[in-house]
């Protein structure tokens, strides 16, 4: 039987409307899969970023680690260098108040010509001392008083005294060789051995502080 006229425009709008429903799907689900291969890249990316920005932190927090280490290491250094020099200024100021004393001065030059003059086996020993100029006529009243006159009549023979030292303590000069006894060099010596065990316990207090 022939269709009629209504009957097929029906038809042509049911099959228009499934294509149509169809179709649309289709465009559905392409979008869906799109939108879900976005929302996949962008989860990668942003691991990513977050993966970088904990590695760029971990080299940060690294490379902080290791200048601080350095810092306290250069900071324990300083306090140890700063805690001998100041000993050492403390020993240079008590070595130049021994030094002052013309007794003690007096005492030792005139064990040192002594000394010379009997290793000698002529007594021709000749010694040069030297001494801050205020120093000398200290040593001359005191051993005028202490030896007498003869006795430093004896040792003229053998011994020079200058005065042109510029620090406290005196250096004596004999076949060439001077020795120093000054508050400098009495402090260079004590702090060499001091100097040591100062920064030994400098550590040994900074380790139990940590």
């Amino acid at each position: 039987m022939a269709q009629s006229i209504e009957t097929f425009v029906a038809k042509l709008q049911t099959e228009g409307v499934d294509a149509g429903r169809r179709q649309a799907e289709q465009i559905i689900n392409a979008a869906n899969e799109q939108a879900a291969k976005i929302l996949d890249d962008a989860r990668r990316q942003g691991q990513q970023i977050v993966n970088e920005a904990q590695a760029q932190a971990a080299g940060t927090l690294a490379r902080a680690n290791t200048q601080l280490e350095l810092a306290c290491r250069d900071a324990a250094l300083k306090l140890q260098e700063a805690v001998v020099r100041a000993a050492r200024l403390v020993l240079v100021d008590a070595a130049a108040r021994q030094l002052e004393d013309p007794n003690l001065i007096g005492k030792l030059l005139h064990e040192i010509v002594l000394s010379y003059v009997k290793a000698e086996q002529e007594g021709q020993a000749w010694l040069v001392a030297n001494v801050k100029p205020e120093m000398r006529d200290k040593l001359v009243n005191w051993a005028m008083k202490e030896i007498g006159s003869q006795a430093v009549d004896k040792l003229r023979g053998h011994f020079d005294l200058n005065a042109t030292l510029a620090q406290s303590g005196f250096e004596f000069t004999v076949q060439g060789a001077t020795v120093e006894v000054t508050a400098e060099s009495i402090a260079d010596t004590l702090t060499q051995l001091v100097a040591p065990a100062l920064r030994e316990t400098l550590k040994k207090v900074m380790k139990k502080a940590d």
